[in-house]
């Protein structure tokens, strides 16, 4: 015999808090109706059973559950907590960059505070619009910033709130939304839950229309950089301090871009000398497909050395050019896997500190300038796009084939000229031959 009340009030809260999702009774009768044998794949199976369930106890008032075989097999769906720790599990299988695990992990410890520790299939819509509201209020760098050490996730949201914290831009927002779909795309595909609640709180946001935040460097600036009383005595005897912010300015290449550099990236292609970013190595990155590309060398950075510094890196038996950079680093200086150009952005914005530049404005600045000025002259954007790497939606290819492909050997020369018209108000300092030699025998500050 089987309590009835017990029974349906046990299945009730399961059905109300989510945690039942498959159960199955054999041998159910109330009166003369009998059910058989009863399987629910869900909550809403169950509210659709009990229902019927209770009309029949309703008519047969008097009745007992008298199962032949009563059995209870219900599984417990699992709560957020759980399948955000196998999620991030998930990826360090997967051996994903470790700045994209971080990420990830920072993007569902919000949403873990916020939504509360639900069964995965109760997170609706309304708690994805909560999390939007959070984040909305989360202080840039929070974790870091003395001002919220000690504090829960929910108080950092609050102190934001309180402080008037600006909005994150709509990229940070794309992000954390990218990131979410990731992990509800799992969810769903095993079949924890039926869709994503994010189906319900709109797309990504589009940028593709927007600039670039920063600003490019002004004259007055440039000349203060590369001044020889503050340039040389700050990046002579390292080579990615020297020739770093040089690459920087006539090429407009990201910071990570330049600091992956290997020797046999620096190539000849139609008689013209560049290097190629791409993925050649493990240890290099690309941001966008569209970031694979061959950068000509501007005639200033030819006439300034170049060539002849990656003649002596050769011969010294380096295979990257910048050997002190390691993959990113922590405060103590240790590898922390995120990046060659972490370590030369951090020195380059220390650099620009004595100049009274604002907080902000860093290496991406040399990218800003050469654009602008490229636009200043009357160089078409899509030119100015394939030497920086952006991509150009519905006017200019991704490239998606092979390497051989890359260099665009039939836009080079156009490329070239354009690199031409970039005339900044300064003169570059000259490499001097064997100018490193005592640097690269420190061998404890070199990394393959």
């Amino acid at each position: 015999m089987v309590d009835i009340k017990k029974l349906l009030e046990g299945v009730q809260r399961a059905a109300d808090d989510g945690s039942i999702r498959e159960w199955t009774a054999t041998g159910l009768k109330v009166g003369a109706v009998d059910f058989g044998t009863v399987s629910t794949s869900g909550p809403e199976d169950t509210a659709d059973f009990l229902r019927v369930f209770e009309a029949a106890l309703r008519a047969n008032p008097r009745t007992a559950l008298t199962p032949s075989d009563a059995v209870s097999n219900a599984r417990a769906v699992p709560r957020l907590s759980e399948e955000i720790a196998a999620h991030i599990a998930d990826l360090e299988r997967r051996k994903l960059a470790t700045d994209t695990i971080t990420e990830s992990k920072h993007t569902l410890r919000l949403l873990l505070a916020i939504t509360d520790d639900l069964p995965v299939d109760q997170i609706k819509v309304s708690h994805i619009r909560a999390f939007w509201e959070g984040v909305r209020w989360w202080p840039a760098n929070a974790t870091v910033k003395p001002a919220y050490k000690g504090l829960s996730v929910l108080e950092i949201i609050a102190k934001g709130k309180a402080d008037n914290s600006p909005a994150p831009s709509a990229h940070t927002l794309n992000k954390h939304r990218q990131r979410l779909s990731v992990f509800f795309t799992g969810l769903v595909d095993a079949d924890l839950i039926n869709k994503s609640p994010l189906k319900g709180a709109g797309g990504e946001i589009d940028t593709s229309t927007e600039m670039e935040t920063g600003r490019p460097f002004t004259d007055p600036e440039l000349k203060m950089i590369f001044d020889p009383k503050h340039f040389v005595p700050w990046a002579k005897d390292l080579p990615h301090r020297w020739w770093g912010p040089m690459l920087g300015l006539y090429t407009g290449a990201r910071v990570n871009e330049i600091a992956q550099l290997y020797i046999d990236d620096v190539r000849q292609v139609d008689g013209i000398w560049g290097f190629f970013i791409w993925k050649n190595e493990r240890s290099q990155k690309v941001k966008t497909k569209s970031s694979i590309r061959f950068v000509p060398l501007a005639k200033p950075l030819i006439d300034a050395g170049f060539l002849a510094f990656v003649a002596d890196m050769r011969q010294a038996g380096h295979a990257r050019l910048f050997p002190h950079l390691p993959s990113g680093t922590r405060p103590d200086g240790t590898p922390n896997g995120l990046g060659y150009g972490r370590q030369l952005s951090r020195q380059f914005s220390a650099y620009l500190k004595r100049f009274g530049i604002e907080k902000g404005t860093a290496f991406h600045a040399f990218r800003h300038t050469l654009s602008t000025r490229l636009v200043e002259v009357g160089i078409d954007v899509g030119v100015i796009a394939k030497l920086t790497g952006h991509a150009q939606k519905h006017q200019f290819p991704v490239l998606e084939t092979h390497y051989i492909h890359i260099a665009d050997a039939t836009s080079l020369p156009e490329r070239t000229a354009a690199l031409s018209a970039f005339k900044p108000p300064l003169l570059l300092q000259k490499y001097q031959n064997g100018q490193f030699a005592a640097a690269l025998k420190n061998k404890a500050t070199l990394h393959p």
